[in-house]
């Protein structure tokens, strides 16, 4: 644990509050608690701010005045959160075998696999050649873990999950500040992933760690190969996703979603229940109604894709038929 004039001193921040305050961890303004950080980054977030029990808050001078806590105040907010997750990140020393405080009870485990301290494996588990579980991590019963694969620590598997060759759970979110001298300043991610029963997860399919919060999977999601899934996504129960498809970061689908294949989906965006999502669509929106969609144009409604659709394939005759008006107007 740091105190505030320890962590006032990392980020070179103006303390305003109680020095000798002691802080644990990192939390979201609306999670955190008496021993926790947070930040709020501006006026956006504001109602966040009012209403945090975080012990401090890593804030800029235009929001010190709604702060009902301690602050450390910064000129770049985001640049000194990047800054200061990495006192809180836990780093796993590398190991090899069956650590002896791991709880494997009836898995069946292959050679050359890793498995971590306090790791608590369920009844009839399968663990494949060469993966790598580490600290802290749980994995249900009944659940197919295949060859190749790493879950990070801290993550958590359900029950009849199967997480196929080369998949990586749990993988650093990719976060980045920039100073003045437009250098890169990681954040180190400390949230987990979560991953509910019924999932399958396919070959060579990357899930990053939240950032503050959980990345979650719920019950019965399908995921191909080749998907990546970006920090602090949730994707609801029973969708189901192509191969090929990415997810930015912070992004939140509904339940019973259908994702094609090369879908591109931004950050910060939040999809609805029962929506589908044709193939190599970029979806730079929220969705709000249920249906299907289609776009490499901005996203629209199906219907309006089909009539958006019709006319392009028919530019060029509809060019062809004004450039004859054109040349008879002349003559």
């Amino acid at each position: 644990m740091y105190n505030l004039q320890e962590l006032a001193q990392f980020i070179d921040a103006k303390l305003i509050g109680d020095a000798d305050v002691r802080i644990g961890s990192v939390a979201s303004a609306i999670s955190a608690k008496n021993n926790q950080l947070t930040y709020v980054v501006n006026q956006k977030y504001k109602s966040d701010l009012v209403s945090t029990q975080a012990g401090v808050v890593i804030l800029n001078h235009d929001l010190l005045k709604d702060c009902p806590t301690n602050a450390l105040v910064v000129d770049d907010v985001y640049l000194a959160f990047a800054k200061i997750t990495h006192y809180f990140k836990k780093e796993v020393a590398p190991t090899s075998g069956i650590h002896s405080s791991a709880k494997t009870g009836q898995a069946i485990i292959a050679q050359n696999c890793t498995i971590g301290k306090e790791v608590v494996i369920g009844r009839n588990t399968s663990i494949g050649s060469n993966t790598v579980i580490e600290d802290n991590v749980m994995v249900g019963d009944n659940t197919y873990i295949h060859s190749n694969v790493a879950i990070l620590q801290g993550c958590s598997i359900g029950d009849n999950v199967v997480i196929s060759p080369g998949a990586v759970i749990g993988s650093e979110g990719f976060g980045n500040a920039r100073d003045k001298q437009n250098q890169w300043h990681t954040i180190a991610h400390l949230g987990n992933v979560v991953i509910g029963n019924n999932v399958t997860i396919g070959a060579n399919t990357t899930i990053d760690r939240g950032t503050l919060e959980d990345t979650q999977i719920h019950n019965g999601v399908r995921l191909d190969n080749l998907i990546h899934i970006a920090h602090n996504v949730v994707i609801g129960e029973d969708t189901a996703i192509a191969a090929n498809t990415g997810i930015a970061g912070s992004t939140t689908l509904g339940k019973r979603c259908m994702i094609g294949g090369m879908v591109g989906i931004i950050g910060h965006l939040n999809i609805c229940d029962d929506v589908i999502v044709n193939a190599k669509s970029t979806v730079d929106k929220d969705i709000k109604n249920p249906g299907m969609y289609t776009g490499i144009l901005p996203l629209m409604p199906h219907k309006q894709w089909q009539n958006v659709g019709l006319w392009l394939v028919k530019l060029d005759k509809i060019v062809k038929y004004l450039n004859i008006k054109l040349k008879n107007l002349k003559d």
